[in-house]
């Protein structure tokens, strides 16, 4: 399993309701053995409580939209990326607020 987390995590807001999130693949040195996916979580800053886990089985994903999002509020987001083996660690906390209506 990766023993760091992709790279490069970035969140740019697309609209009310969703965020893109990217990254890159972690260093080569840390990855011990093939990507096969990565995990996107994201979850409502302001409450407490599990973050809802998008899985992605394609290890040559670099980005994921996330849609169906509350209007003017604000998210955090982290991104891991797994081996055949395992998990590897979340990167850092990203946070983005979705726009208000009309944007």
């Amino acid at each position: 399993m990766p023993s760091q987390a992709p790279s490069n995590f970035t969140v740019v807001v697309s609209s009310s309701i969703s965020v893109t999130a990217s990254w890159k693949l972690p260093p080569k040195s840390s990855r011990n053995g093939i990507i096969t996916g990565f995990k996107l979580f994201y979850k409502e800053k302001s409450l407490s409580g599990l973050a809802t886990t998008l899985r992605i089985n394609d290890g040559a994903s670099r980005n994921k939209t996330v849609t169906g999002l509350d209007k003017y509020t604000e998210y955090e987001f982290q991104v891991l990326a797994f081996t055949s083996v395992g998990d590897g660690p979340n990167s850092s906390v990203k946070t983005g607020r979705t726009m208000e209506d009309g944007n």
